[in-house]
């Protein structure tokens, strides 16, 4: 992908993001979308959840094979 390529796909995250809510199926409250190769650890592993978080924090996605930095 050209770099021009890639910041197009950004930016039209960015929008759709903006106008999209998403919910947790467990709790039902706000959730964040977090790309399709993203799989949740159980919920007992507070490492793993501490890993999912400084990635969430760094703006990425989980996608496979593609830099998901947003």
């Amino acid at each position: 992908m050209t770099q021009e390529q890639i910041d197009g796909q950004r930016h039209e995250l960015e929008e759709f993001e903006s106008e999209r809510s998403y919910k947790c199926p467990d709790c039902g409250k706000l959730a964040r979308y977090m790309g399709l190769d993203f799989k949740a650890p159980k919920k007992t592993d507070a490492t793993g959840w501490q890993k999912v978080q400084v990635f969430v924090e760094s703006g990425k996605l989980f996608h496979r094979g593609v830099r998901s930095d947003v």
